[in-house]
């Protein structure tokens, strides 16, 4: 018991001392960069300046403009991750009841899932118009074919030998599917999570990159045609963050579904 009290807080006192680096590095390197704006090594008006980033990011708060683009994106985002996540699990849970269809499927979703999304952003535009909606749409086709895709592999990673043990004692196709091939494929489907969340962000903003009248893509867009390279590194930075508090949602998350899998590996 000691000895996993020593351990834990070993593991969180690292945690600590990254974190404290990267914070650091992270200062670090904005501070040279704003440096070697003053000193004229660099043109804050080609490369912009955490100065100008912070200027821009005060308007931004101040005049409500950046939480109403935020907000549109975050909308687009998290209603495509939704439709998307949910209904590639579903079909790729559906399928295991029919394995011919399964396998005269797979090679189609491997192919439609090695194209470029961005390719498909101009269609989206076209069949659903400018607004909201072909940007759920973008992010909902990328999340589906990573969220049907990661199902499916983690059914087939099934272990056999608990499909036939549960059989031997009599277990229905219902009870093999409930206590053996979903807890299985659990692990999967949340890491397909991880990867999903940040695609989905990704889907939304080439989406506004494209075509659009509002949302974080649409300011990018806007600050780099008049040249605003500040505001442009204002917007990244801010999708980044947002892009960061989600994933670290999705790994808490991951915890609370997957603690006997957490456990196991500690």
């Amino acid at each position: 018991m000691r000895a996993f009290g020593r351990r834990a807080s070993s593991k969180r006192l690292g945690a600590n001392a990254v974190l404290s680096a990267q914070f650091g590095l992270f200062i670090g390197l904005f501070g040279l960069w704003q440096v070697a704006c003053w000193g004229g090594l660099v043109s804050p008006l080609k490369t912009g300046s955490p100065e100008g980033i912070a200027h821009f990011l005060w308007l931004g708060i101040a005049s409500g403009q950046l939480a109403l683009h935020a907000l549109v994106t975050l909308r687009e985002e998290v209603l495509g991750f939704a439709i998307g996540v949910g209904a590639g699990t579903a079909v790729a849970l559906s399928l295991w009841w029919l394995p011919t269809l399964a396998r005269a499927l797979a090679p189609l979703i491997a192919i439609f899932n090695g194209i470029p999304k961005i390719a498909l952003a101009p269609p989206m535009i076209v069949w659903f118009g400018i607004f909201e909606t072909s940007k759920i749409a973008l992010a909902a086709i990328i999340c589906l074919f990573i969220a049907w895709m990661s199902a499916a592999e983690g059914m087939r990673q099934v272990d056999p030998d608990n499909v036939d043990m549960i059989r031997a004692m009599g277990a229905s196709r219902w009870h093999i599917f409930r206590y053996i091939v979903i807890p299985s494929s659990l692990p999967w489907i949340v890491s397909a999570l991880k990867i999903s969340i940040g695609f989905a962000l990704v889907g939304a903003v080439v989406g506004e990159f494209v075509a659009s009248n509002q949302g974080l893509g649409y300011l990018a867009v806007q600050a780099a045609i008049f040249f605003q390279i500040s505001k442009l590194w204002m917007v990244i930075m801010v999708i980044a963050a947002i892009a960061a508090s989600q994933y670290f949602g999705v790994l808490w998350l991951e915890r609370r579904l997957l603690h006997w899998a957490v456990t196991e590996r500690v």
